[in-house]
């Protein structure tokens, strides 16, 4: 199957869906929507995965990134960073932050096999900024994860 990856432009239509399985608090990703760029992965002309990606002087975070869940576990979410990660660093970015709570072991794991190195918990961060509870795992998320990965010339 062919996927493509393209930013998309202020005039699409964004799958909010994707949005919300990335980010479950829609207040949140409408603060920060605004100031990101937004890349699509499609396959057939469907949206089936997001990244959306913040600048900030010479660091940038991905702010969202989701899989369509009938296409996850194929290697996508990888392949959808990876792409982050390369227009990060032709950009001349120093340094890609991504974060994530303390109950997605999935993407502790896909973060770290992409080299991003945990370094920093926000404690208490969606008991505070959610108003549901959110459970994955059969592990209550409570805690923000901070991870970075330098984009210097030696990495």
């Amino acid at each position: 199957m062919a996927y493509l990856i393209t930013e998309a432009l202020p005039t699409d239509q964004l799958p909010n869906h994707l949005l919300l399985l990335g980010d479950e608090n829609q207040q949140l990703i409408d603060t920060y929507l605004p100031t990101c760029q937004v890349y699509l992965l499609t396959t057939k002309g469907q949206s089936i995965g997001i990244c959306l990606l913040q600048r900030n002087e010479l660091t940038a975070e991905i702010m969202n990134v989701a899989i369509e869940p009938t296409f996850q576990g194929q290697g996508l979410g990888k392949m959808l960073i990876n792409y982050a990660i390369n227009v990060a660093r032709q950009e001349g970015l120093e340094r890609l932050v991504i974060k994530t709570g303390n109950s997605g072991i999935a993407q502790i794991a896909l973060y770290q096999q992409l080299g991003f190195d945990l370094v920093g918990v926000n404690y208490n961060y969606f008991l505070e900024h959610y108003s549901q509870e959110i459970w994955e795992n059969k592990i209550q998320c409570k805690h923000q994860l901070v991870f970075t990965l330098s984009l210097g010339v030696d990495n």
